[in-house]
């Protein structure tokens, strides 16, 4: 019939003609069954090599002292961060398959398999970036502990010479582990385990920890951190057994001095991840305490009591906060001065506070003889 003709157009012209149309980029539609493969192997690899680095991590921070570089650290929260948005990824990846259509030239819903197939590919070029980032010569340096660090304070403490012997010849004793010193507050505690803090600091293994009345394993366990060498933000989101681990992996080695002040409580030394000090690994523990009781139940039960001044020796600090210029400056002033010393009942923290106080204020002792009047 004139006027007509004919087109003859085979299948694959077809499908390929609709595949140039409907798809913005055919590979990541056509290709999406084979790009899951190769993301999944690549991803497979990326895991196992996060597993060799995390086991040298973990290996060299349990030998103790080490810390895992901040590189590394970065390198493996990336993947971690990877790992969930492949796992997000991984969850519809059976609806999108399903979707595709024409032998996987083309798809029921266009946009969303463009989409979910650029996704699929970006993926995989980033976790290849991770992949080759991955290799390290070292994953941990050395941190050094902050030991033996000698704290200020007077010399000599006048009255506390004897004391501070005696507290030190008992820790000298190979048999002595725990030494607990107990006695009211104001009493001279604190400076006793100052002294002896300084004396520990010329050996290198010494350091103090102030323990306040509501302080919790947590707390007391950041403050031994932060001594060891340990911390940071990972560290402080541990539990409290896995942090116990890394202190006692760092101690269980080394021969060291704890020193706690002020405790209210009993501190549990295995839960804080403290090794109990013992003759065979030569580690001490000195603590002190208001109350007896609290030496008991840490397991110390000859305590050493740190009790007020005598008479004589509470006059010597006295005299000495007060300063021999200012008793010489008036006749009456070294009698009224004993007196005040006397009221003190030989508490080193009054005798310190009201002497130094009274040592350059004149009026004091004029308002002193009023009152003794």
């Amino acid at each position: 019939m004139g006027g007509c003709f004919s087109v003859s157009v085979s299948c694959d012209q077809v499908v390929n003609q609709v595949s140039q149309c409907l798809c913005l980029n055919g590979s990541y539609i056509h290709n999406l069954p084979q790009n899951l493969g190769t993301l999944h192997k690549a991803m497979r690899a990326l895991k196992a090599k996060r597993d060799d680095v995390q086991g040298r991590v973990d290996r060299e921070e349990f030998a103790g002292h080490r810390r895992r570089l901040a590189q590394v650290q970065v390198w493996l929260t990336s993947i971690l961060t990877m790992e969930n948005q492949y796992n997000e990824l991984l969850n519809t990846s059976e609806v999108e398959l399903q979707r595709l259509c024409l032998c996987r030239f083309c798809s029921k819903n266009v946009k969303k398999s463009y989409l979910y197939g650029k996704r699929v590919m970006v993926m995989l070029r980033e976790v290849e970036s991770l992949s080759s980032q991955g290799e390290f010569n070292g994953v941990t340096d050395e941190t050094p502990i902050a030991e033996g660090e000698e704290l200020p304070i007077q010399h000599t403490i006048v009255g506390q010479e004897t004391m501070l012997e005696m507290v030190w010849n008992r820790l000298m004793e190979d048999e002595v582990g725990i030494v607990g010193l107990y006695g009211m507050g104001g009493v001279g505690k604190t400076t006793l385990l100052t002294q002896i803090n300084n004396r520990f600091s010329d050996r290198g293994h010494g350091f103090g920890v102030v323990v306040s009345q509501n302080a919790t394993v947590h707390k007391i366990q950041g403050s031994i951190g932060e001594k060891l060498g340990l911390g940071g933000k990972e560290w402080e989101e541990k539990s409290e057994m896995k942090r116990g681990q890394d202190i006692h992996n760092v101690l269980r080695k080394k021969k060291f001095v704890l020193l706690l002040d002020d405790i209210w409580e009993k501190v549990n030394l295995s839960t804080i991840g403290v090794p109990y000090p013992s003759k065979v690994n030569g580690s001490k523990v000195v603590f002190t305490t208001r109350s007896r009781d609290v030496c008991g139940r840490m397991g110390v039960d000859d305590p050493i009591e740190v009790r007020c001044l005598d008479t004589d020796k509470a006059w010597d600090l006295f005299k000495e906060k007060v300063g021999e210029h200012t008793l010489g400056r008036h006749p009456d002033i070294p009698e009224h001065a004993r007196k005040v010393a006397g009221k003190c009942r030989g508490l080193p923290l009054a005798l310190n506070v009201i002497g130094e106080t009274m040592s350059v204020h004149v009026y004091c002792w004029k308002m002193t003889r009023m009152n003794q009047k």
